[in-house]
């Protein structure tokens, strides 16, 4: 559902806005979600794999964890700041960067928050809170169609997200002060022992070293998911970066199953199967990578009948170029939801480094393609490179699978 109204909120923005202000909005929107996991940088996944890992023993790194996040906070928000000011962009595409800083705040406290339901193993909590800031910023959009602030959609648009991203930074601070003073209840570890002296915690120069590979990889996977949407707006212009940001959002659309199977659900139990259940780590990779191929493949055909119908609701005025655009990034959901099976392995024991060169490898294919295809073809070129691309990642991410595999580590 959370997922869904995104999708939602999107569809109502790009009907709205002209293709001018929704391509601003849009990249602006796609570069402060970049920038958000450099603010967090990698805390959120390496808490799953030290707990996975540790257990109750990982309470030592939650001190200086957050000092770390508080820091590159801090400097995220100043970077994006200079971004807005001096940046090669309109005076309205600075302030749609300048109001959607506090974004990243709020998505701090989401993947934080996040992550503490996910040990806890409470999806009903998980689920709301997942869900929440979606369905307020959705309700705030509609009040604001139907009582208009602002004579530009755009302004009502930014003030729906500043709100809504204000109340996720404060209701989020006030659950992680209650769940991280001892009432986290966390599952297949035993019950909860006395919590280390503090002489026992981890230095903050212990925490940047090992989580810094984390915030590297989901930073560069970040990057190449949303990279296109921004270079489509500075190598080719506005109006393509509307239709290549709408074939990227019905894509995400179909792909939300293997997101939500793995991001969500799996890849913290696959840190304690790692260590505890290598079998059962195994048939499940087996069983997903064969049911989300052919989800996969189902969703390839589902667009290929209806792209016409899709691109129509979304722009009365040329819909062809997003129809052309849709039918070439649809073979990206086979493959991207492959590589979300293959890399999730590597996110497990020693790995991320792995993982992380993959990445960087395959982020220097994509640019490489755009700067191609881009400037002579819009939103198909960036669609194009997306394929492409994914191909690669997919190749890579099941060689290291493999790999990965094979290697024995046991818990501490």
């Amino acid at each position: 559902m959370a997922a869904l109204l995104a999708f939602l909120v999107q569809t109502l923005l790009a009907r709205q806005m002209s293709a001018a202000d929704y391509g601003r909005f849009s990249a602006g929107l796609s570069l402060v979600t970049i920038m958000a996991p450099m603010a967090c940088f990698g805390i959120g996944s390496f808490w799953l794999r030290v707990f996975g890992q540790e257990g109750w023993g990982a309470y030592r790194w939650i001190r200086n964890s957050l000092v770390y996040v508080l820091i590159s906070a801090l400097l995220v928000m100043i970077a994006l700041a200079g971004w807005a000011h001096w940046g090669p962009h309109d005076a309205r595409t600075e302030m749609v960067i300048l109001a959607l800083s506090v974004f990243v705040l709020s998505q701090i406290l989401m993947e934080l928050v996040g992550v503490v339901f996910q040990l806890e193993e409470n999806y009903n909590y998980f689920s709301f809170w997942q869900f929440s800031p979606h369905l307020a910023r959705l309700s705030l959009l509609v009040i604001f169609l139907f009582f208009p602030l602002f004579d530009a959609y755009l302004l009502s648009a930014l003030t729906a997200y500043f709100v809504v991203s204000v109340i996720v930074v404060l209701v989020g601070i006030a659950i992680l002060n209650a769940r991280l003073s001892g009432k986290l209840l966390l599952k297949g570890h035993g019950p909860m022992p006395e919590i280390g002296s503090a002489s026992e915690r981890a230095g903050l120069g212990e925490v940047v070293r090992s989580s810094l590979p984390f915030g590297i990889a989901g930073f560069f996977y970040l990057v190449y998911v949303q990279m296109n949407t921004v270079l489509v707006k500075y190598w080719g212009n506005d109006e393509q970066a509307a239709y290549y940001n709408v074939a990227f959002l019905v894509i995400t659309a179909f792909l939300l199953l293997p997101n939500m199977a793995f991001e969500k659900i799996l890849i913290p139990k696959m840190h304690r199967w790692y260590y505890q259940d290598r079998p059962l780590l195994h048939s499940v990779l087996k069983k997903s990578a064969l049911l989300f191929a052919g989800l996969g493949f189902l969703s390839v055909a589902v667009i290929w009948f209806t792209a016409d119908f899709i691109a129509a609701f979304f722009f009365h005025e040329s819909p062809e170029r997003l129809a052309e655009t849709l039918q070439i990034v649809k073979w990206t959901i086979p493959l991207r939801s492959l590589s979300l099976c293959f890399g999730a392995v590597l996110f497990i024991g020693g790995h991320i480094n792995l993982r992380l060169k993959m990445l960087s490898a395959v982020i220097l294919v994509n640019v490489a393609f755009c700067y191609v295809l881009i400037p002579k073809s819009g939103a198909s070129g960036a669609a194009l490179s997306m394929i492409l691309a994914d191909l690669c990642m997919c190749l890579l991410f099941f060689g290291a699978m493999l790999r990965a595999l094979r290697t024995r580590e046991g818990a501490t």
